[in-house]
């Protein structure tokens, strides 16, 4: 008599079961798997917002503490300057810019950022004030002056004189102070000495400002053109050197800044985006950047982007409140404003240099 055997393995019944249990299993560690996700992209798109404007904060911040130094008669502040640079390929033209320790651009809306210009010198020696003794007899005459104590080789020189164009030129020799009123500045070819001179032939009321061997004229902006590449980036022109523009911080999407006016007693008296009545009146500008997260947060199950439901706003340390308007921020192609995080970073920085020039 032969024994019936019983078949092995899984009935068709239990393999539905393990299909259902391992359906079940795989959405839990799919939803915790995107519950995680979402808040390493919050913690992540923070930090990327954090250190992108504190590095804008810093940069800005520290131009703006040094604003002015070099520049060391008042008198001459406002005018506009040109120069030449061969340094760079074809030669530029520099310029006209506006002589001015810190100069804001308003961006024209609340929707727009500003733009700020810083100049100051990069001399390591205390510059001072140099006045020409001798008129130019052509914008390639040598200048002849009272005291050349601290031009060297290479510095950039900047010439001034009341109802004329200021202009950029380039020492080609360190002066050997001698005979009072007979200290000569070379003024032969060189980068910012182009062949025919620069600029018209000043007489012996101009002065000479020592802006050191890479002087700083820096124009921070922020590139908010979709179609040009770092979008959304703090920028900086160099007006002087290289006339290039590069980025400074990415992910930067406002800049809005304010002058503070002296009110006559040497305080600030009121804060203000228009220009100045006179460029000695500014005592400190106020800064504001905001930055924001480098990837957009997901949609609510509506379709509604509601990671930030207003634009931020700061208030200053005298109780008055700078509202920010962050509408116009998003590119065609992204996901509204609202998708996104936004820290907002702001500094006072006193134009020290400013306060001390002598008029």
């Amino acid at each position: 008599m032969k024994r019936r055997t019983h078949q092995t393995g899984f009935s068709l019944i239990e393999i539905l079961v393990s299909t259902v249990v391992a359906m079940f299993a795989t959405l839990v560690v799919m939803q915790a798997f995107a519950v995680s996700e979402g808040y390493r992209r919050t913690a992540t798109s923070g930090g990327d917002a954090s250190f992108s404007g504190t590095l804008g904060t810093y940069v800005l911040d520290r131009d703006l503490r040094i604003a002015g130094y070099g520049i060391n008669n008042a008198n001459y502040l406002g005018c506009q300057v040109s120069g030449s640079d061969s340094g760079v390929t074809p030669a530029a033209a520099i310029g006209p810019f506006t002589l001015a320790p810190v100069q804001i651009a308003f961006g024209g809306n609340a929707q727009q950022p500003d733009s700020i210009t810083v100049i100051s010198s990069n001399t390591d020696m205390m510059p001072g004030v140099i006045n020409l003794t001798t008129g130019l007899a052509s914008p390639t005459s040598d200048y002849v002056v009272t005291d050349a104590y601290g031009v060297n080789q290479g510095d950039v020189l900047l010439l001034a004189q009341p109802g004329q164009p200021c202009t950029l030129a380039e020492a080609t020799n360190t002066p050997t102070n001698g005979a009072t009123n007979q200290n000569t500045i070379k003024h032969a070819a060189a980068r910012y000495n182009p062949a025919g001179g620069m600029g018209p032939n000043y007489s012996a009321s101009a002065v000479v400002m020592d802006m050191g061997p890479a002087p700083i004229a820096n124009q921070y902006w922020i590139q908010n053109n979709p179609a040009l590449p770092n979008f959304d980036t703090l920028m900086v022109n160099q007006l002087i050197a290289d006339q290039a523009s590069q980025p400074v911080a990415a992910n930067i999407v406002m800049l809005k800044a304010m002058y503070g006016i002296d009110n006559g007693t040497g305080t600030v008296g009121a804060w203000t985006v228009a220009a100045p009545a006179t460029w000695q009146s500014v005592l400190a500008v106020r800064v504001v950047l905001v930055a924001r997260s480098a990837k957009p947060e997901k949609q609510n199950s509506a379709g509604q982007c509601v990671t930030t439901l207003a634009s931020p706003s700061v208030t200053w340390d005298d109780g008055t409140v700078t509202q920010l308007d962050l509408s116009g921020t998003a590119a065609p192609t992204e996901p509204g404003w609202q998708c996104y995080r936004y820290r907002v970073f702001h500094v006072t920085s006193s134009v020290r240099n400013l306060i001390w020039t002598p008029s």
